[in-house]
């Protein structure tokens, strides 16, 4: 290893620590935590994944199985800091909405822990897919996919999100697409989360007190454009036909219906692993997406 790598592992390494610490104390006198979106390292093993060895925007992957269940087997993502937030999230409001995604749990990392697979305590798994076609095009959604409609769905639900990143919808062997590699989604970062659960002065700054100022503060006014999505749906319409317009906008309307009960609940969950004004980040995003989402579909003229 060469020494610039190891002054940078060890500043991870820092940064983990710190954050770990500061998650402790603020998690005291909470409840135990008790989710079944929630599972323990100590109850799986982990390998990396051959004979690919996926390195990509998430980092170096894991395929871990449970001890118990060797059926139960999850993708994992542990590299980055915002992988887990935004999977999560987004995974949530996807199924609440009825569309396909695999299941994703959160790994709480265990007492007894000892072995170093996990860059950072950010750790979500995907519910491992058998996909036959990892990248099909259209004409092959159409023809093969029960629920092809929803590949308009999940192109809407890529521009509501903010995601910049591929746009990937396997086809898996249940006939089903499913969206999946959502970490690029909503306006929080790699470099936001890396230092927001950090309590102490840095440089001069506390990033805890910056970054909750910064996210429970944040305008969400400038994230939707009505004329943009209008643009959108015209080129969809224009590329695909007019079947495609009901698809594109039904997301508009499902999300209306995810309760703030329902909301609460998973960003509870949430903030057992991340500060808690992550999760108060999170919640006004989705209570100002589902306002825009409502005066959007007033100004659609059937």
């Amino acid at each position: 290893m060469k020494l610039g790598e190891w002054h940078v592992n060890m500043a991870e390494r820092m940064m983990k620590k710190l954050r770990m610490e500061e998650k402790l104390r603020e998690n005291e006198g909470k409840p135990q935590l008790s989710s079944p979106d929630v599972v323990y390292t100590g109850d799986f093993v982990f390998s990396k994944i051959k004979p690919l060895n996926r390195i990509g925007d998430s980092g170096s992957l894991l395929l871990s199985k449970r001890k118990s269940t060797r059926s139960e087997q999850y993708l994992v993502k542990h590299a980055y800091s915002d992988c887990a937030s935004n999977e999560f999230v987004y995974s949530k409001i996807a199924k609440a909405m009825g569309y396909k995604m695999p299941n994703m749990v959160l790994f709480a990392i265990s007492p007894e822990e000892k072995r170093n697979y996990f860059k950072t305590e950010y750790i979500i798994g995907a519910k491992y897919l058998d996909i036959t076609n990892h990248a099909p095009s259209y004409s092959v959604i159409r023809e093969h996919a029960t629920n092809w409609k929803d590949y308009f769905s999940f192109r809407t639900l890529y521009l509501m999100t903010g995601e910049e990143d591929s746009f990937e919808t396997p086809l898996v062997n249940d006939g089903f697409i499913y969206r999946v590699d959502t970490t690029n989604a909503f306006p929080i970062s790699n470099f936001m989360l890396d230092t927001a659960g950090i309590n102490v002065e840095i440089n001069g700054i506390m990033p805890k007190t910056y970054w909750k100022e910064y996210f429970l503060n944040y305008a969400f006014d400038h994230l939707w454009d009505i004329k943009y999505f209008d643009q959108k749906i015209d080129d969809y319409t224009q590329e695909y036909g007019k079947e495609c317009i009901a698809p594109l906008l039904e997301p508009f309307e499902r999300i209306q219906d995810i309760s703030a009960e329902y909301i609460d609940d998973f960003l509870n969950t949430l903030c057992y692993f991340y500060p808690d004004f992550v999760g108060g980040f999170f919640k006004n995003y989705l209570a100002a997406l589902q306002r825009f989402s409502k005066e959007y579909l007033k100004t659609i003229v059937n």
